[in-house]
């Protein structure tokens, strides 16, 4: 039960980009805002994911695994709301810079996490199965 929560957590990634593409063109619409910038949005949440990712392992060991796994998703789900209630192209991309801290978080501590508690002739499949999910 703990590996399927902690294998969702990493999914986050894979429904942002998924939701993203789609409002794209809603965005650029709504919001009137030129291809570039349409690019940039969805680009850059990568780097924003990296710096989650830097920081998430001290903050894992300074509140645990399984705490830093729901301040991840609490992270996330706060970027998700700030980028649906977003008035204008600044205030989405705070609220994907703030989305895309919790997604680094959670693609950097749920493999470590799913590899401490799965058992050793699973721990390998576990914690390589996002990636081969990712890029298959």
């Amino acid at each position: 039960m703990l590996i399927k929560i902690c294998k969702y957590n990493e999914f986050v990634i894979v429904v942002d980009i998924g939701v993203m593409t789609g409002a794209a063109i809603y965005i650029k619409r709504d919001l009137k805002v030129s291809d570039v910038q349409i690019e940039i949005l969805l680009g850059i949440i990568n780097l924003y994911s990296l710096i989650g990712s830097c920081v998430a392992g001290r903050t894992s060991d300074w509140l645990g695994r399984r705490y830093t796994i729901v301040f991840a998703g609490t992270i996330f789900f706060a970027g998700a709301l700030l980028m649906g209630f977003s008035p204008n192209y600044s205030f989405l991309m705070f609220g994907r810079f703030v989305a895309g801290i919790g997604i680094g978080y959670a693609l950097m501590i749920g493999p470590v996490y799913s590899a401490e508690v799965s058992p050793a002739s699973y721990r390998g499949f576990l914690t390589s199965f996002t990636e081969v999910i990712f890029f298959c």
